[in-house]
């Protein structure tokens, strides 16, 4: 790695680092001191070619290396994610290796919110590796982003992808490097510069945008309306092993505001779990006096995005028959509950879902599922949004889509709180809060199956 590569990093933003532009790095061998290179040659050429329109190659002049630069004028929302590049990964990794992400990163704000970067390495299953923010001020920073490969994967199988985000109208990024230190401890690896890095130039200049428009106001209900019966379910997906705790926060929330929500369980995660995973879903069921009731969220959450085969779509009525049936049946002999609902990954479904879901009368609900081909289930159906792309949460967005839905009889919001920083939190309790305000009732899935 080149020696500017190197270098400390601050506490504080050691702990973006961790959770963000981590890596996938070639596990074909590697030693400490001699980590293997993952990214091709021609990497941010390549993220600029995607996206020419909001995507820019800097090619290397002098001691400036290579880089790439995102103008992007929908960026006028300082909340808004912008599109996204990407590229794979050039070599395979190996279960365990150490994934280090180095760059150097400096961006611009047209209306005063701190600029970020949002950088995500995913399979082409669609599992996160690691996803985070980085702080790009107008000045230029080192970062290093470090994480473990979760399982073996080829080359190509790993795609990192870089966003602007949260009032980044224009960001720079600068010696991309990603790197597989096989089985190196993280300490052992060198530090990140002290100083920042010395390539001057101006910063990127945002493109010109108009103001964001003003905050959608919702004005009160009347009496009468907000005592319309109105049900509403939080659709929290995504809980795991790796993820269950970062949904304890909105476990605390739903009992201060005495609702309940469904979370969706990914129930592969249970095979072989520590007794304190399950213990966390036996004493936050609504069976055992919980808030939450928990439903299906398939097998293993399959989703292979380069395939477009995913656990519950293309995968075939075998595929699909198993691995309804095992989920469901290790869900109930680990936790001894049972699960009346099924909400698939990605939200896919085909012909075979139907015809599966129509062999398990204990599932009776479906959610976001086949109107037309519902297995004699309840669907319930999307009909405005929560988050604003996937794992983030804008309140004026959501107040934009709700205007239009307030007296509808019922909504179901799909949300990920494994993903949420401060800011999605802080706009999801306002959600609630406006949500309560305007009378509607929350349930979970079995309300609606008791009475559709």
């Amino acid at each position: 790695m080149p020696a500017p590569l190197c270098a400390a990093f601050t506490d504080t933003f050691a702990a973006v680092a961790l959770v963000v532009f981590a890596a996938a790095l070639v596990s074909t061998g590697a030693a400490a001191g001699a980590p293997v290179p993952l990214l091709p040659n021609d990497a941010a050429e390549r993220i600029a070619a995607k996206k020419p329109d909001l995507f820019k190659h800097l090619p290397a002049s002098g001691d400036v290396p290579d880089g790439v630069v995102a103008l992007t004028a929908k960026a006028a929302d300082p909340v808004w994610h912008g599109e996204d590049s990407s590229v794979e990964t050039a070599a395979p990794v190996r279960q365990g290796d150490l994934l280090a992400l180095t760059a150097a990163v400096r961006g611009v704000s047209r209306y005063g919110t701190e600029p970020k970067i949002l950088v995500k390495l995913q399979g082409s299953d669609w599992a996160g590796l690691i996803r985070g923010e980085i702080p790009a001020t107008g000045e230029w920073r080192w970062v290093r982003l470090l994480g473990r490969a979760n399982k073996d994967r080829d080359a190509g199988e790993l795609r990192l992808h870089i966003y602007p985000a949260y009032g980044c109208q224009a960001f720079e990024v600068r010696a991309l490097s990603l790197e597989n230190w096989g089985g190196a401890p993280k300490d052992s690896l060198p530090p990140l510069p002290e100083t920042q890095p010395a390539f001057g130039g101006e910063p990127p200049v945002p493109p010109d945008a108009p103001p964001p428009p003003p905050p959608v106001a919702l004005a009160p209900l009347s009496a009468a309306d907000r005592a319309r019966p109105r049900r509403v379910m939080l659709k929290l997906d995504d809980v795991s092993l790796r993820s269950y705790r970062r949904y304890d926060r909105v476990v605390k929330f739903l009992a201060e505001k005495d609702i309940v929500a469904g979370f969706g369980v990914i129930v592969s995660s249970l095979e072989a779990a520590p007794a304190d995973y399950v213990d966390w879903l036996k004493r936050n069921a609504r069976e055992n006096g919980g808030r939450v009731e928990f439903w299906n969220h398939g097998w293993d959450h399959a989703m292979d995005g380069k395939l477009k085969i995913d656990e519950f779509k293309g995968s075939g009525l075998a595929h699909q028959r198993e691995n309804l049936a095992k989920s469901q049946d290790v869900f109930r002999e680990r936790t001894g509950l049972s699960m009346c609902a099924l909400g698939t990954a990605g939200n896919s479904w085909d012909a075979n879902t139907s015809t599966v879901l129509s062999e398990r009368p204990e599932i009776r609900v479906w959610l976001y599922g086949n109107p037309r081909d519902d297995g004699g289930k309840v669907v319930l159906r999307r009909s405005f949004n929560l988050e604003s792309s996937v794992g983030r949460i804008s309140f004026d967005k959501f107040a934009e889509g709700y205007s239009k839905h307030r007296l509808d009889d019922y909504a179901v919001l799909q949300g990920h709180p494994n993903m949420w920083n401060d800011q999605s939190w802080a706009a999801f309790k306002k959600v609630v809060e406006q949500l309560l305000a305007d009378g509607w009732t929350f349930a979970t899935p079995r309300d609606f199956a008791d009475k559709p």
